[in-house]
């Protein structure tokens, strides 16, 4: 008989250093795992493009992120691009405590260099901590990506991220003010949908343009955040609570999940 999902567990926001080799990003991706799996967290979120060293040296990593999964007996999503039939895809993959890839999502609204195709639509997975959904950075910009996720029974997204801010955008306060726009999108995705989401982005300190800020939110509040700093954020998922609030809402003011 199948095991019922859990509907009270732990999830981690990374924000990676990216700005170092590949082998030093490979040794704090270990080290946050095993930090994770200390926390007993379920599922550890890392950023997109948390590999940037071209196909080949990026499956490369993720084969050792994923004995790293089994070695710690922890899930994880993790993003980088990846090849697939001679086409480049942003993407970010689902991995198991066994280390298996259960699941990928190829980013479907592109802001990224020429030669990577766009994917196709917004799949969810289930686990053991229930249906999720996963959404790469520009993708969470469009309202409906998180809401198709919801509509299909995901109550958790996680968002792998590499956010960075155009100087075109502010004509001050560049860095201060994109923070304040992700802080609000997070709360609004997860208003608009009754869902967790899961912001994880890039730390670079060699690129000024990076807004280094992720941020775990429920419906109602942003319940951890990190900014402008590597490290890691623990939070606790609510199932319960968040199937009451769905309740309470369609109730009182007739909102619907679909």
């Amino acid at each position: 008989m199948k095991a019922l999902p859990k509907t009270k567990f732990k999830v981690a926001s990374v924000q990676l250093n990216v700005g170092q080799n590949i082998d030093d990003i490979l040794s704090d991706v270990r080290k946050y795992l095993a930090a994770a799996k200390k926390k007993k967290v379920g599922i550890v979120c890392f950023p997109e493009c948390s590999f940037d060293s071209g196909n080949e040296k990026n499956a490369a990593a993720l084969r050792e992120v994923r004995t790293s999964c089994k070695d710690a007996g922890i899930w994880c999503i993790i993003g980088c691009n990846l090849g697939e039939r001679g086409r480049t895809y942003n993407t970010a993959v689902l991995i198991n405590d066994a280390g298996r890839i259960v699941g990928r999502h190829r980013k479907v609204h592109l802001c990224d260099p020429p030669g990577v195709r766009p994917g196709k639509g917004f799949a969810v997975f289930d686990t053991p901590f229930g249906r999720i959904g996963i959404s790469i950075c520009w993708d969470t910009s469009f309202p409906q990506t998180v809401s198709s996720m919801a509509a299909k029974g995901a109550k958790v997204i996680f968002v792998p991220l590499m956010w960075y801010f155009e100087k075109w955008a502010h004509d001050r306060e560049h860095r201060s003010r994109e923070r304040q726009l992700l802080r609000s999108m997070i709360l609004t995705r997860a208003y608009e949908s009754l869902v967790y989401v899961v912001f994880s982005n890039v730390y670079d300190p060699t690129d000024r343009r990076m807004v280094a800020y992720s941020a775990i939110a429920e419906s109602q509040r942003v319940l951890k955040e990190i900014v402008g700093k590597e490290g890691m954020i623990v939070a606790d998922v609510d199932i319960g609570h968040l199937d009451k609030l769905r309740k309470m809402y369609l109730k009182e003011y007739n909102k619907k999940i679909v």
